[in-house]
């Protein structure tokens, strides 16, 4: 998947990268939720770390745009810590319904495309305007932070119910 250049490259990426993992999800049903997908991890703990990164990105961005610093990927961690910082969201995660994970990713999906369509141009698309992105746009970190971690995380879950021979737990 390509780096968008454009916000309707980005939007698109977005949209059809989220909605073929809906369709996955619904077509799968929700008996899925605790089939195994990658590691160890179960379709929701995948779908719940996707939940974090989603509302991160924005959180980054919101606070760019408040002129603040975040801490990244977040408060504690380093980049060389994600899986560490990936398993604490998967513990978070755990009390939490299989359906509330599925709607925690569509409420930040739609934030996050809210979030494309009120930010302009040179903010979306110009490099070095928050410092936290560093040499990045900011639609080169929404991308990788959403639509491609939707489009694995569909890979993930069709590997998974291809090997389960349609049966999960």
């Amino acid at each position: 998947m390509p780096i968008p250049s454009t916000r309707a490259e980005l939007i698109s990426q977005i949209s059809s990268s989220f909605e073929k993992l809906q369709i996955e999800l619904d077509t799968a049903g929700p008996s899925i939720s605790g089939l195994n997908c990658v590691d160890d991890w179960t379709v929701k703990d995948l779908l719940a770390v996707r939940v974090w990164w989603t509302q991160s990105v924005i959180d980054w961005v919101q606070a760019g745009q408040r002129g603040e610093m975040p801490s990244l990927p977040a408060e504690g961690y380093r980049w060389s810590e994600t899986p560490r910082l990936n398993q604490q969201v998967v513990q978070s995660a755990h009390p939490l319904s299989y359906q509330t994970v599925r709607r925690r990713l569509a409420r930040g999906c739609e934030r996050v495309m809210r979030t494309v369509e009120q930010l302009d141009d040179h903010e979306l698309l110009g490099v070095g305007v928050y410092a936290w992105a560093g040499k990045y746009p900011l639609s080169r970190w929404i991308s990788i932070n959403t639509a491609r971690q939707y489009v694995t995380a569909r890979t993930f879950i069709r590997r998974a119910v291809r090997g389960s021979n349609g049966v999960s737990p």
